[in-house]
Parts: structure tokens; sequence; C-alpha cells
């Protein structure tokens, strides 16, 4: 595809999405990679291979499916051909056990799914000025001291107030999970 295609607007209305996509997902792709592959250097390989091969079948993927379900399954089968590729290193594990770590690190993004799915849900419940403050504490990256100016008050106010609404948070997800029998 030359430069001049990937500047056309119908280039850039079907790519722009998954820009979006692996952009906000990017850590998560990235940390399922690095827990089955031996080492930093092999794992950044990976997820480059990775992107692109996502890049290349991004037509394949259904919008309002599980965007880092999808990539994951992309994610794997780049890892399996890294495996074969590399099938003299003393590195690697049996396959049974390569199995067993798959499924297991298969279960707990899907359990980590759900816990965000439970906390948007939580988050959703807070009032419009909880979810403010949390907002800029954690989306901002505002420190204490930055919100305490903003608000009017003491850092200490703002410790208490945080503690108080992640606890809160933490007990909406924790019943939502027990509710759905995720946990």
């Amino acid at each position: 595809m030359t430069q001049e295609n990937e500047k056309t607007p119908d280039f850039l209305k079907v790519k722009a999405p998954f820009v979006k996509l692996l952009t906000a997902n990017y850590a998560r792709i990235y940390a399922y990679i690095i827990s089955l592959v031996p080492n930093d250097s092999d794992a950044d390989d990976i997820m480059q291979e990775t992107a692109a091969a996502m890049w290349k079948n991004f037509s394949k993927f259904e919008p309002g499916t599980n965007f880092v379900s999808w990539a994951v399954t992309v994610a794997k089968f780049q890892i399996l051909n890294y495996r074969k590729r590399n099938k003299r290193s003393r590195l690697f594990l049996s396959e049974q056990a390569y199995d067993l770590l798959i499924s297991e690190t298969e279960k707990i993004q899907e359990q980590s799914q759900d816990r965000l799915q439970a906390l948007r849900n939580c988050l959703q419940k807070l009032s419009p000025k909880d979810r403010q403050f949390i907002h800029m504490r954690y989306y901002d990256g505002a420190s204490a001291r930055i919100v305490a100016q903003k608000v009017g008050t003491s850092m200490d106010a703002v410790y208490r107030y945080t503690a108080r609404l992640n606890n809160w948070l933490l007990s909406c997800v924790r019943r939502s999970l027990t509710a759905g029998r995720i946990l």
C-alpha cells in the first residue's frame, strides 16, 4: 500500500478504530505474551508480530466483540510460531506444561475482564462528584496535593476520601462478582 493510500479518508476510517483499540489494550496483550515467553526481547518481537498480524487481519475482527480476546488469540498463534522456530532451546516448558499455562492464563484473563466490567458498573453507581474525584486521581493522575488545591481541602482529606471511595468500589466489585459467581 502506498503512502498516499494510507492517508486517504477510507484508510483512516477503517484503521483508526484498530489503532484506538490496540493503544487502549496494548498493556493487556503484552502482559499475556510476557507471561508465556521466557525473555523480554522475544516478548517484544512477538508483540510486534502480533500487532502486524492484527493490522493485516483487522477486517476479520467483528466490531462489538471482545478485542482483547481476539488479540490474545492472534498472540497465541504468534507464540506458537515462536516456539516452533526455537524448538531446540532449553528454556521452554514441556508441551503439557505449556498447554496448562495457556489454559490458566486464559482463565485469569477472563476473570480480569469480569472484574473490569464489574468495576465499570460500580463506577457508574457513584455520584457525579465521586466519579469526577476518581477521574482526577486515576485518569488524570493528579497528585493528592493537586486534587486538594482544586477541591479546596487538605491533602489528608483527599487521602481519606480516596480510601473511602476505594473501599466502597472494592466492596461493590466483590459483591458484583459474588452475585455473578465469578470471584
